[in-house]
């Protein structure tokens, strides 16, 4: 069976949040934290092969463009020849995704590659909303405000390479989720799993290796 491990979180030394990336030496499966898989490996793990160490339900895949997202539940039965370019497939327990065509903010270039230090400001619908990317010697931080409130992650090594990939209302509450990439990993942060301060990911890649 193939093994699963993240790239980033054995390199980190310093968490802001406690506990922002429980990195849990599991033994047994999979613990039940939000992940996300690339469509390849949920076609090959999942959906064709299924494994005792992954559940088979709460998936969706995000695929985004360039003026939507298109989110859909997926059963591995329900599995289709192909996905869209660039689809990803989540998995937060707990939490149901809005399923549908969903709008997203739209990037001059269709993404947005931000600058450390720099506030973006922007609206989804009518809903106002920043954020700015910071980095220090603790990892690359992303604080996003909305509400009157600012949330935090703390999401990759210093001056980690970032994108963001989408921002929609995902989750079906209003506000602004982010699917972000830092570094070699990529993030989904959903709006209704966040608090002001500081906040761990909805949901984080998972690389699958030999």
């Amino acid at each position: 069976m193939k093994t699963i491990h993240r790239k980033a979180l054995h390199q980190i030394t310093a968490l802001w949040a406690a506990g922002a990336f429980a990195a849990c030496a599991w033994a047994s499966g999979i613990t039940e934290e939000g992940y996300i898989l690339g469509a390849d490996d949920w076609r090959c793990e999942v959906a064709n092969v299924p494994s005792p160490d992954w559940p088979v339900d709460g998936w969706y895949r995000v695929s985004p463009g360039r003026k939507t997202v298109d989110v859909r539940a997926m059963m591995p039965s329900q599995a289709e020849p192909g996905d869209p370019e660039g689809a990803v497939y989540v998995r937060v327990p707990g939490t149901r995704l809005a399923e549908g065509v969903r709008p997203t903010v739209r990037f001059v270039a269709g993404e947005l590659r931000p600058k450390v230090g720099t506030e973006y400001t922007f609206a989804l619908d009518k809903t106002p909303f920043s954020f700015i990317v910071q980095s220090d010697r603790d990892g690359t931080r992303y604080e996003i405000s909305y509400a009157g409130s600012v949330h935090s992650y703390m999401l990759g090594l210093p001056a980690a390479a970032t994108m963001v990939r989408a921002v929609a209302d995902l989750d079906g509450d209003g506000l602004p989720d982010f699917l972000v990439e830092v570094g070699d990993e990529t993030y989904l942060l959903l709006s209704t799993q966040a608090q002001p301060g500081g906040n761990s990911p909805s949901a984080q890649l998972w690389a699958m290796g030999n």
